[in-house]
């Protein structure tokens, strides 16, 4: 045999046999957390002192221990906080002394002598400074009727409880949380759980105790003082309220309505109802993320929670609803049932956005949310085709990279896999498995092994066998079909590969792939092969049939055709259903990237599609236009592919129009506001003259503008702005207390092609116009959308510091490769490169070698696809 063939059988059999040696079901004293398991804390009672006029709390803390074996010292976490007081109650006092390791971010108490197994309790008083960092306990500054005001929250998750009080600051360590906060007499304080004793200081401050939880991680603990507005109600006994920060109260009715859908829905889902008396979800603008799923006080970003029915776009509508689906969602995936460790924080993640997406696609069919999470799927298979991928269940050495496993491979292949386990074993057995898996393992941690066995349970069917290749290789298989002679006894041969993009010698793997096949354009005469070996033949079909597959695009991977059935497919792809004709314009245009078709191929295809009614199709056909733009950015070709992409899509704009019609698709109102944006940004002056007229009646009368046109309207004006319409702008954005508004409008000043006015637009970085994280990203923007990366750039560098200051951790680390990536020549990856390896920290490392590869991948994309592009719609230009 040949060296490649032998490579190939050795490396294929490391890979299983790396999957035969996976992980085992969840124990305590084997679970890969990194403090001793010797001592455990089982209760913790925290009295928190916070004032945003000082900058600073303070805290005293009661832990209850069961010191497990006999120990010298008791380890535990703190980061950025004071110790004083502390003593071990245990027979005696024992005064304790603390040894703080900043570097690994743990507290250590030497013991004057063995500690013997027992009950004990840990006692400490603690100090700490609050910043508007989104980490810990911070301050989250708003603003209301043009003035700011500041709120208290907390944002634990992953590894920032410790910042907040000393605490085992890991996932497996459960234990109740008794807090205490005190709070001005005027303003509330919420936690995870109900309010059950207030005792007024005498001072203009009270004194607010919290019922215990349940046993929970550390990470979910909550906390939000402020001078909040709420709506209530309640649902199968559960009280609920959404609180926002002052004049939003009105905001919250559709979060607290489509809150009172998704927790009904749920409990009959999982045969378990949500076990906490209450469930309050805080609206603010600044936090970790987009929203934290903290048990019982769910905490949001605003843009992530608030719908106004007058000024909202329909956007807005759809994000509130799957957000607040997602992070309810995680009350049982993640709250209830905990990953054991940050290596299965898909356990979390992925189950919740798989879920979430279930829900929102259940109460608003008419949004066709399965079919549209194909564009998560896309992104997540962009970067799971690369190098610098890895597994859903991600190897994570130190807690400090924790936080790197929160990206689309987690989340959104997280999902895709999900539910292609659920289209293999069928909805109701899956969802008997996930029945079983909550009852078996409530209160307690998981790894993904827990999950496989009650599946397997359940169906009847080897799971972990089938799953394991998809949560622990790296990427993801392309299915190649290609066309049988006539007279054989099947009609198309299967192939797997790995699908890679701009990969050199990568391992070659193997998975087991439900692969649904069958001709095209007739969903109901698919059928579904598991398909194991490297090449398999597949059924017998009508003669000379197309055939599509990976039907209803439910799979996690590519397909490609042989040149016969891509002709075939290409005729048909007209007639085919939505979702397939989708997923065949996605996998089309990765083969381009590949380098495995030209870029004829997709761009046919494009054109056969040019007609569809579907939104979604005529929105990804905008997403390609849009890609191929920033190829054409510096090339002398640009506008003449303006001239032609604005006359392939304008036909589509006739059909919609600037104003609604009473019988369209709520999909439709967000298209128009789609082609809008590129119409105008491709130079349409039809489309760039109405947008500006809307915009001054906008400035009379803002009602007068609808929601579902605003980001569009705004973001031409913004493109070819004047230092009169920046200014315009400008003011507008900083009146508006809707962030989602406020953000729409700076939106469009990052825009903006001028180089004076994006200095300008740079500039507002340095304020506190904005809150921090909206701040920074505008610099980001700029470099992207605005298209001045090294504008941008060299902003960044003279004010790094200042900016990476307003950032969480994580945020800091993937801040300046970001910036990069604007750019296309891969010289700028070497000098990326270089730049981290003197100024940024190792924990960067991760996000330095991913947008160093991206900006690789395009210049060399660039250079490989665009000539054939050109000459592709030159050949189409009407002369």
């Amino acid at each position: 045999m040949s060296r490649h063939i032998h490579s190939w059988i050795l490396l294929s059999f490391c890979a299983l046999s790396a999957l035969a040696s996976a992980e085992e079901p969840f124990v305590f004293e084997k679970n890969s957390g990194r403090l001793p398991k010797t001592v455990i804390p089982r209760r913790y009672e925290v009295r928190i002192d916070p004032s945003i006029e000082k900058a600073a709390f303070s805290g005293d803390e009661t832990v209850s221990l069961e010191v497990r074996q006999a120990v010298r010292e008791i380890v535990l976490h703190a980061s950025g906080l004071e110790i004083t007081n502390a003593r071990l109650l245990a027979a005696k006092e024992i005064a304790l002394t603390p040894k703080l390791n900043a570097e690994e971010q743990t507290l250590t108490f030497a013991l004057p002598e063995e500690l013997p197994p027992g009950k004990y309790q840990l006692a400490l008083h603690f100090a700490g400074k609050l910043t508007e960092q989104p980490r810990g306990i911070y301050i989250s500054p708003y603003q209301a009727n043009g003035v700011t005001g500041k709120a208290i929250a907390t944002q634990m998750e992953a590894v920032d409880c410790r910042r907040m009080f000393p605490c085992w600051d890991e996932p497996a360590f459960r234990a109740e949380f008794v807090l205490t906060a005190v709070a001005p007499e005027k303003q509330r304080a919420i936690s995870n759980m109900p309010v059950v004793s207030e005792k007024p200081l005498g001072d203009g401050r009270r004194e607010v105790g919290f019922a215990p939880t349940p046993k929970m991680a550390s990470y979910l603990v909550a906390l939000a003082i402020g001078d909040f507005e709420e709506v209530r109600d309640e649902v199968e006994g559960i009280q609920l309220a959404v609180l926002t920060t002052p004049g939003k109260r009105e905001q919250a009715r559709y979060a607290l309505e489509s809150t009172k859908k998704i927790l009904t829905f749920y409990h009959e889902y999982f045969g378990l109802k949500y076990p906490l008396p209450k469930l309050d979800q805080l609206a603010i603008p600044s936090t970790g993320a987009g929203a934290m799923e903290n048990w019982g006080c769910i905490i949001y970003n605003d843009n992530s929670l608030l719908y106004d029915p007058a000024t909202s776009a329909q956007t807005m509508r759809e994000r509130s609803f799957a957000v607040i689906a997602h992070e309810i969602a995680h009350q049982w995936f993640g709250n209830l049932v905990t990953m054991a460790w940050w290596d299965n924080l898909w356990l979390n993640e992925g189950f919740a956005s798989w879920m979430g997406t279930k829900a929102t696609d259940h109460f608003n069919p008419d949004w066709k949310v399965w079919l549209r999470a194909a564009g998560s799927k896309e992104f997540a298979m962009r970067l799971d085709a690369r190098a610098t991928t890895h597994p859903i269940q991600r190897p994570v050495a130190q807690d400090s990279h924790a936080a790197d496993g929160f990206d689309e491979i987690t989340y959104s292949k997280g999902q895709a896999v999900l539910r292609m386990i659920e289209s293999w074993l069928g909805e109701d057995t899956f969802r008997s498995g996930i029945r079983a898996y909550m009852q078996q393992h409530a209160y307690s941690n998981t790894t993904t092994a827990d999950l496989w066995n009650s599946l397997a349970t359940a169906s009847g069917k080897p799971v972990r066998e089938f799953a394991a290749g998809w949560t622990e290789q790296p990427g993801f298989p392309v299915v190649t079909l290609s066309a049988l002679p006539a007279g054989s006894q099947a009609s198309v041969q299967l192939e797997q590969a790995r699908f890679t993009i701009h990969q050199k010698d990568p391992a070659p793997l193997r998975w087991q792939i439900p692969v649904i096949y069958g001709p095209a354009g007739a969903p109901n005469h698919a059928l579904l092969t598991l398909l194991k070996d490297a090449t398999q033949p597949g059924a017998l079909l009508e003669p000379d049939a197309a055939i599509k597959a990976n039907i209803g695009d439910v799979g996690y991977y590519r397909v490609a055709y042989d040149a016969t059935l891509a002709r075939r497919l290409l005729k048909a792809a007209p007639l085919l259903a939505e979702a397939d004709r989708l997923n065949a314009l996605n996998d089309s245009w990765a083969m381009v990237q590949a380098g495995r078709t030209p870029a004829a191929d997709c761009l046919d295809l494009l054109s056969a599609l040019s007609d569809d009614r579907s939104p979604t199709i005529v929105q990804r056909l905008v997403d390609v236009l849009w890609t191929i733009d920033g190829l054409e950015r510096g090339t002398k070709n640009r506008d003449g592919f303006h001239t032609w992409a604005r006359e392939f899509l304008l036909p589509q704009f006739a059909r919609l129009g600037w104003e609604p019609k009473a019988s369209e698709s709520p999909l439709d109102a967000t298209l128009r506001g789609s082609l809008i944006s590129i119409l105008g940004a491709f130079g349409s002056e039809d489309i760039t003259s109405s947008a500006r007229a809307r915009f001054a009646a906008y400035l009379h009368d803002p009602a007068s503008l609808p929601g579902d046109l605003r980001g569009a309207v705004f973001s031409v004006v913004g493109h070819d702005a004047d230092a009169l319409t920046w200014e315009q702008l400008h003011k507008a954005a900083k009146k508006e207390d809707s962030f989602e508004q406020k953000r729409s409008l700076y939106n469009a000043l990052v825009s903006a092609r001028n180089p004076a006015l994006a200095s300008q637009t740079l500039a507002l970085a340095l304020t506190d116009e904005l809150i921090a994280q909206d701040a920074t990203r505008l610099v980001q923007r700029v470099a992207h959308d605005g298209e001045q990366p090294q504008l941008a750039w060299d902003f960044a560098r003279a004010h790094l510091d200042t900016l990476l200051a307003k950032l969480s951790d994580h945020a800091a680390n993937r801040y300046v490769p970001q910036i990069f990536e604007a750019f296309d020549d891969a010289t700028r990856a070497d000098e990326l490169e270089a730049f981290a390896q003197k100024n940024l920290p190792a924990v960067a490392a991760t996000s330095v070698a991913q947008s160093a590869d991206n900006i690789r991948f395009q210049a060399e994309f660039k250079a490989r696809v665009l000539p054939e592009i050109d000459a592709w719609w030159q050949a189409r230009v009407r002369r």
